[in-house]
C-alpha cells in the first residue's frame, strides 16, 4: 500500500538518481568515455575475466552491440581479450593498467561530485545516514 510518505520517499529517491546520473555526464566529457564504457569498466573490475556473453547479460545489451563496444574498447586499449581455457568460442575480458587507471580517476572525480550532497549534514546525519543506507538492499 502506497502513501503519502512512500509517495514521498520514491519520488525522492528518483530526484537523487536524476541529480547523480547529471553528476555523471559532468564528469565523463572530460576523461572521454561514454557511460556504458565507464560501467564495463567497473564491471570488469568486480568481475575479472567474465565474458562478452556475461557483460551483455549484466548490461542488457544484444552480443552484437556488446561486440562493438569491446572492440572499440580494445582498440583504445582499456581492455583485452585472452583465450578462454575451455571454451574456443569465448573469450575472457580483463581490464588494462589503462582502464585501471582511467575508472580510478572517472570514480574519484565522480565521487567527489556526489559527496557535494552531504556537505551540509552534520556527523550524526551522516551516520543516521549511513546506518539507513546500509539496510538497504542494494
Amino acid at each position: 500500500m502506497t502513501t503519502p510518505d512512500h509517495e514521498w520517499m520514491t519520488t525522492k529517491f528518483r530526484g537523487i538518481k536524476n541529480v547523480i546520473s547529471s553528476y555523471l555526464t559532468q564528469v565523463l566529457p572530460q576523461f572521454q568515455i561514454s557511460p556504458i564504457m565507464m560501467y564495463v569498466l567497473e564491471y570488469l573490475r568486480k568481475h575479472p575475466d567474465c565474458i562478452a556473453v556475461d557483460m551483455a547479460n549484466e548490461f542488457g545489451l544484444t552480443r552484437g552491440a556488446i561486440t562493438q563496444l569491446l572492440d572499440k574498447m580494445e582498440e583504445q586499449g582499456l581492455l583485452v581479450r585472452k583465450p578462454h581455457p575451455t571454451s574456443r568460442r569465448s573469450h575472457l575480458l580483463q581490464m588494462t593498467d589503462k582502464g585501471n587507471e582511467l575508472i580510478i580517476h572517472i570514480l574519484a572525480a565522480y565521487n567527489k561530485k556526489i559527496e557535494q550532497l552531504f556537505t551540509s549534514y552534520t556527523k550524526e546525519e551522516l551516520a543516521a545516514l549511513q546506518q539507513l543506507l546500509a539496510k538497504m538492499p542494494v
